[in-house]
């Protein structure tokens, strides 16, 4: 390193992890935060419920007709056929929001809607479809059984159950349950904090947003950061509270102040400084501050991924190249943050088709291959690790196997959709 701090040397990998081993370390050094918010029932969805939620009372709270029909007592319908029909006085109409001010008389029957309260010495509901009105009287041919098309009170749940599970995930269904019961707010986990850095001399900020003013060109050697917010959108959309910090600069100093603003974080994500060359900086703060689990994969592209401990904090340092950033962002970042957040895994969802021309692999490493599904078709859109449209124009990627140099045009292949 030279004495101003500002580059070291190289520093060739080490044995580098299989894939699905550094998977299985991250999977293992990772658990859900602690710490529980109570927030309201509408910016709960997507949220992870932290305690179960008991039922208030009973659903219905009352029998309720399950049919726009007739609420009857079946003893006065005793016989009743289509030869011996019984017609009954009709004594007035139950609709959903109000009770009945009177029991139902012998000989008479009501008017009653679905989802109407059953009047008191009602036993069944008899489908309109099956009546004939005249005037203020209903005539019946057959004599239903108790409970007919009635909704019995606590039908669904009885006060006390637990009708929301601690863990669960809050679906629109969910919130439904919740909002049935008349509940405005609910207790969910805290979201992990994910600090997000991108490092780099070259790198620069997005300039001040202005519609009708093109950005600046950059100066010759420099870019656009494009990684902080590929990540937060990887953090975001699985579970993540994101902090983008600013860019950090090639010298130690800018890195130490960096992983120091980031203490409170649990988990920091690093693009950038984690390869082997005399600027990657990041793989010897980390060494530096805590324990590394894993220093490389067997894989293409982001071959020169670390994942490390920092006290509680967990660390993922991936390369700055775009592509090989977000791909592993895809298979490494995404389960991790999921996890912290407490939140089930994602369930693969691939497509067959045919690989539209032929990809090549090196023998040694499993690659994701960045595919544009054309029908029926896998069309490969990789075009280097620097460049970020690879991604933008893929539908999903397929996974080339170690030991395996070449896809031929027309071979089958299983397309994981992003």
């Amino acid at each position: 390193m030279h004495s101003d701090g500002r580059y070291g040397g190289m520093r060739p990998f080490g044995d580098v992890l299989p894939i699905d081993e550094a998977q299985r370390r991250i999977h293992d050094a990772t658990v859900p935060v602690s710490g529980v918010e109570t927030i309201a029932l509408a910016a709960s969805a997507g949220r992870v419920l932290a305690a179960d939620v008991p039922a208030p009372f009973d659903v219905p709270g009352f029998d309720r007709s399950a049919m726009d029909g007739y609420a009857v007592r079946i003893g006065d319908l005793a016989g009743a056929t289509d030869q011996h029909p019984v017609w009954l006085r009709l004594a007035g109409r139950s609709r959903p929001g109000a009770v009945p001010e009177a029991p139902l008389a012998s000989g008479a029957c009501l008017d009653i809607a679905t989802g109407a309260p059953l009047p008191a010495g009602a036993d069944a509901v008899v489908m309109v479809e099956r009546t004939t009105r005249d005037d203020d009287r209903v005539r019946f041919a057959r004599q239903p059984t108790a409970g007919d098309h009635v909704s019995q009170r606590a039908h669904d749940v009885r006060a006390a159950a637990v009708v929301l599970r601690a863990g669960q995930v809050l679906s629109p269904a969910r919130l439904g349950v919740a909002a049935s019961f008349g509940l405005r707010v609910l207790p969910v986990l805290r979201r992990p904090l994910v600090a997000l850095i991108s490092s780099g001399d070259e790198l620069l900020d997005p300039g001040a947003a202005a519609i009708d003013r093109p950005p600046a060109v950059p100066a010759p050697g420099r870019i656009y950061d494009a990684n902080r917010e590929m990540l937060a959108a990887i953090c975001t959309s699985n579970g993540g509270h994101v902090r983008r910090l600013p860019l950090v600069r090639d010298h130690l100093d800018a890195w130490h102040a960096a992983f120091d603003a980031a203490a409170d974080a649990d988990l920091l994500v690093c693009s950038g400084g984690s390869s082997v060359g005399e600027q990657d900086l990041g793989i010897d703060v980390i060494t530096a501050r805590g324990t590394v689990l894993f220093h490389g994969i067997a894989v293409k592209p982001g071959k020169p991924t670390a994942f490390a401990r920092i006290h509680r904090q967990l660390v993922l340092a991936m390369p700055g190249n775009p592509t090989s950033c977000l791909s592993n962002a895809y298979v490494l970042l995404q389960p991790l943050v999921r996890r912290l957040a407490g939140l089930p895994p994602l369930r693969p969802c691939t497509h067959e088709a045919r690989l539209a021309s032929a990809v090549r692999s090196p023998v040694d490493r499993l690659q994701y291959y960045p595919v544009r599904l054309d029908g029926e078709q896998a069309v490969p859109v990789f075009k280097g690790s620097g460049d970020v449209t690879s991604l933008s124009d893929a539908d999903g990627y397929i996974a080339v196997p170690v030991g395996v140099t070449e896809l031929p045009a027309g071979s089958r292949v299983a397309v994981t959709l992003y």
